[in-house]
């Protein structure tokens, strides 16, 4: 077994050969980058191949220590919760990535480890089909939403934004000349009532993504709920049965599903963009879509990122002949 593995919480084998990795929390239940990079490897016959890298916070240091050693590692992804976390231990960023603050991709060079930042142009592509003149809310403040932020201050200059995220702090991002166009940062979710004019709803949290976290002594899976609901308690499931709730669980989820209902029935004629992928329909996009409001999710920007970074890490040139091999 791979000295690899003393920092991960799942196992791989490199088997000795060139690799890369996507790393985060638990990308083994469910990251698709290692799905699609494998499929170009193998068009392109090379015997490199990406493993998802599951790493506590605790051992994200050791580990991206251990990768600037290994003569074998070429680089990967950066997902879910390290995009911001991660600069600290990096020898260097690329200008997207200073420019946005998160990185989402790691390229190796000479023994170093250089931050960059691919969710710009994934989003960007999602984005440029939207016809929108109306105002616009964003949800979250992590990695993937700062750059989704640029990409749609880049495409709506003339449109006003609000944001709402639990922890208010970690929106001071938006205080930097890269993000400060036109914003307004709500105090509550609750109000998104009172936004005029409001056109596209974008969610950038993992509020709504299928995956068994574990918090403590319980698990819980983000796909029950919508970003929409306050949820104060994320202690949900009980360990010893994984499939069943208690009473108080089937509140919370039956709370969340008439906010939906009633958030809704209320606001027709609007966008909805949910940048998860796994489920391609989270719960806000299926009681978006319920009411006839437009809807997209996250597959378009995690394909087009997963491209950039892809050749970036392989030094591969040529955009639409390495997402034709992905998509095929």
């Amino acid at each position: 077994m791979s000295k690899i593995n003393d920092f991960l919480n799942n196992h791989i084998k490199t088997n000795n050969q060139k690799y890369s990795l996507i790393i985060g929390l638990t990308p083994s239940q469910g990251a698709r980058s290692p799905k699609i990079w494998n499929k170009v490897y193998k068009k392109i016959k090379s015997k490199c191949r990406m493993y998802p890298a599951d790493v506590e916070l605790k051992n994200l240091k050791n580990l991206l220590s251990y990768l600037k050693k290994d003569k074998n590692f070429l680089g990967g992804s950066v997902t879910t919760p390290y995009k911001n976390h991660i600069i600290k231990y990096l020898d260097n960023l690329n200008q997207d990535a200073k420019k946005i603050g998160s990185v989402n991709t790691l390229v190796k060079k000479n023994k170093k480890l250089i931050g960059c930042n691919t969710d710009f142009y994934g989003a960007l592509s999602t984005i440029k089909k939207i016809k929108l003149k109306k105002n616009i809310l964003v949800i979250g403040a992590g990695g993937a939403s700062k750059a989704v932020i640029l990409a749609l201050q880049n495409r709506y200059s003339k449109s006003k934004f609000y944001f709402f995220n639990r922890n208010k702090n970690k929106l001071n991002f938006l205080k930097k000349n890269s993000f400060k166009k036109k914003i307004k940062i709500l105090d509550n979710i609750n109000d998104i009532k009172s936004i005029n004019k409001l056109g596209l709803i974008v969610n950038t949290t993992s509020v709504g993504f299928n995956s068994w976290i574990k918090s403590k002594k319980n698990y819980f899976n983000l796909k029950f709920f919508s970003p929409i609901t306050k949820i104060s308690n994320l202690n949900l499931i009980n360990k010893k049965d994984t499939k069943s709730f208690t009473s108080k669980n089937l509140k919370l989820i039956l709370k969340d599903k008439k906010n939906l209902e009633t958030f809704f029935k209320k606001n027709k004629k609007l966008v909805v963009y949910d940048i998860i992928y796994n489920p391609q329909k989270t719960k806000l996009l299926k009681y978006a879509e319920k009411y006839r409001n437009k809807v997209y999710n996250g597959l378009e920007m995690n394909l087009m990122q997963a491209v950039r970074g892809f050749m970036l890490v392989n030094n591969i040139k040529g955009l639409n002949k390495v997402k034709l091999k992905m998509i095929k």
